[in-house]
C-alpha cells in the first residue's frame, strides 16, 4: 500500500522534472526563434539592397530614354516640323501651375514649324476670385459694376471669347494689305494690370506685350495637373463661348492623365472635359499625350489642321476619346 508520503513526493518529483522541462524547452525555442528571425532579416536586408540596385538601374534607363526622347524630339522637330506653319500666328494660353516644361516643348516646337508664336497668355491664381479684393480688381477690369464672382466669370468668358474670335477671324481678304498691325487688346491690356494674365513673350521679341493680329490666329491651351485655376472655372467657358458659332482654330493640350483614386475630387483637365462635351468635342481638337513625343508631333500638327475658316477636327493622344497617335495625312481623313 502507497502511503500519502510517497504520493506527495511522486507528485513533487513530477511537477518539478515538468517545470525543469519547460524552463529547458523555452529556453531552447528562444535560441531557436532568434536564429530564425535574425536569418529572415539577413536575407529581406540581402532582398532590399539587390533591389536597390535594380533600382538604380532602372532608374538609369529611364533617364537614358529620357534624354533619347529629348533628343528625338529636337530631332523630329528640325527635320519634320520646319515650314508647317510659315508665317502662321499662334498664341499658347495656359494656366499658373502647369508645368511650364511642358509649355516651353510647345512653344519650342510651334517655332520649329516656322509659326508667328506671338507670346503665351499665363491665366494666374487670382483668377480663382477667392477673396473680395480679386473679385473687385476683376470686376475693374473688366469694366463692370457686379461683385458677384459667378457673374464675372461668365463674363470673363464672353470677353475673352470675344477677344480671341476676332483674331482668329479669317477677315477679307480682298483688303489683306490694309488689315490693322498686331495690337494687345483693351481686355489683356486691363487683365494684366490687374494681375490676372501674365505675358511671355518668344525669345528675341521686341517689347513686353503680347499682340494679336487682327485676323487668322490659332490658338493652343496647353493644361496639366496643378493648375492653379481649373480649367472648367476659366478654359472651359471661354471655349464654350468661343465655340458657339461652330469649329475653331483652337487645339486644347495635356500630358498624359493619371487619375488617382485616392483624390476622386481633383478637377478634370481640359481634354477630358472638351471630349466629354458633345458640342465642345465636335468643334475644337484636342492631344492627350503632351509629355510623349507622339503627344509634341500631334500638337504641332492637329495645329497645322486648324486652319482658320475651315479647321479640322481631330482627337489624338492615348487616352479616352483619342482616335488616333497623330493626325491623318491631308485626304485621307
Amino acid at each position: 500500500m502507497i502511503n500519502f508520503r510517497f504520493h506527495v513526493v511522486s507528485l513533487t518529483a513530477v511537477l518539478l522534472a515538468l517545470g525543469v522541462g519547460l524552463v529547458l524547452g523555452t529556453t531552447f525555442l528562444d535560441d531557436a526563434l532568434e536564429e530564425a528571425l535574425k536569418d529572415q532579416l539577413s536575407g529581406l536586408e540581402e532582398s532590399l539592397d539587390r533591389a536597390r540596385v535594380r533600382n538604380g538601374e532602372l532608374q538609369g534607363e529611364l533617364d537614358r530614354f529620357s534624354d533619347e526622347s529629348d533628343e528625338l524630339q529636337a530631332q523630329l522637330g528640325e527635320r519634320l516640323y520646319q515650314g508647317q506653319l510659315e508665317g502662321d500666328a499662334v498664341l499658347v494660353v495656359s494656366t499658373r501651375g502647369v508645368d511650364e516644361e511642358l509649355v516651353e516643348g510647345v512653344t519650342s516646337s510651334l517655332v520649329q514649324a516656322d509659326a508667328d508664336l506671338v507670346g503665351v497668355w499665363w491665366l494666374t491664381d487670382r483668377l480663382a476670385l477667392d477673396d473680395d479684393a480679386e473679385v473687385e480688381d476683376l470686376s475693374t477690369a473688366l469694366q463692370q459694376s457686379t461683385d458677384d464672382a459667378e457673374r464675372l466669370e461668365r463674363s470673363l468668358a464672353r470677353q475673352l471669347a470675344d477677344v480671341a474670335f476676332g483674331a482668329a477671324d479669317v477677315g477679307d481678304e480682298a483688303s489683306e494689305a490694309e488689315q490693322p498691325a498686331p495690337a494687345e487688346p483693351p481686355l489683356l491690356s486691363r487683365l494684366r494690370e490687374g494681375g490676372f494674365v501674365q505675358y511671355q513673350l518668344p525669345e528675341g521679341a521686341e517689347g513686353d506685350v503680347v499682340r494679336l493680329p487682327a485676323s487668322g490666329l490659332r490658338i493652343v491651351v496647353v493644361d496639366g495637373p496643378g493648375a492653379q485655376v481649373p480649367a472648367s472655372q476659366v478654359l472651359q467657358p471661354m471655349l464654350t463661348e468661343l465655340t458657339v458659332e461652330g469649329p475653331v482654330p483652337v487645339v486644347a493640350v495635356q500630358p498624359e492623365e493619371v487619375r488617382d483614386e485616392e483624390d476622386e475630387d481633383a478637377p478634370a483637365l481640359l481634354v477630358r472635359i472638351v471630349r466629354d462635351d458633345d458640342t465642345l468635342s465636335e468643334r475644337l481638337s484636342t492631344v492627350d499625350a503632351l509629355d510623349r513625343v507622339s503627344g509634341r508631333v500631334a500638337t504641332v500638327l492637329a495645329t497645322v489642321d486648324a486652319i482658320p475658316g475651315d479647321p479640322v477636327i481631330g482627337h489624338y493622344g492615348t487616352g479616352d476619346g483619342s482616335s488616333r497617335l497623330v493626325p491623318p495625312a491631308a485626304g485621307d481623313g
